[in-house]
């Protein structure tokens, strides 16, 4: 896992992976706020983006999740959410596999999860096999807009 924000972009870019790097610049040449919700293409399968608007909901009624495919680049364009995290785990089992069909499975509350909180312009990395749980919300359940990064593995020499 890493955390960033766009405004430190300059200096964290330097210690993440190539791709990315490339996702994310990409996106400072947008105009994120006019981008309609759905799938964005950057490089077919192995690179490409998806903007949501969603509303977080209370810990409870979130889940715990993972990916085998993808890495996540979550970037909070507006709204504030907060974020379960925890290592990977190959002892915890999934309550629902879909590995094979959409790159997701997902967990009961992992051990030792953390949570951290993002307001605008704030991104978190989870790479293949991370969990975490997304759409938490703070306080009250509340709309947020966003962009989910998927980058192939392969493109992060995995």
């Amino acid at each position: 896992m890493f955390l960033g924000t766009l405004a430190d972009w300059a200096t964290q870019k330097n210690v993440l992976p190539a791709a990315l790097v490339k996702a994310v610049d990409v996106l400072r040449e947008r105009d994120l706020d006019s981008l309609a919700v759905g799938r964005h293409e950057i490089d077919g399968d192995r690179l490409f983006f998806l903007v949501q608007e969603m509303q977080t909901r209370p810990l409870a009624d979130t889940r715990a999740e993972a990916h085998r495919r993808y890495a996540d680049v979550q970037l909070l364009l507006s709204g504030v959410e907060r974020y379960g995290v925890a290592a990977a785990d190959a002892t915890l089992a999934a309550t629902e596999d879909r590995l094979d069909r959409d790159d997701i499975a997902f967990y009961p509350s992992p051990a030792n999860e953390s949570f951290i909180d993002l307001a605008p312009q704030m991104f978190v990395v989870f790479f293949p096999g991370e969990l975490h749980r997304p759409g938490c919300a703070i306080g009250s359940p509340g709309p947020i807009r966003k962009i989910v990064i998927k980058v192939d593995r392969a493109e992060l020499g995995m």
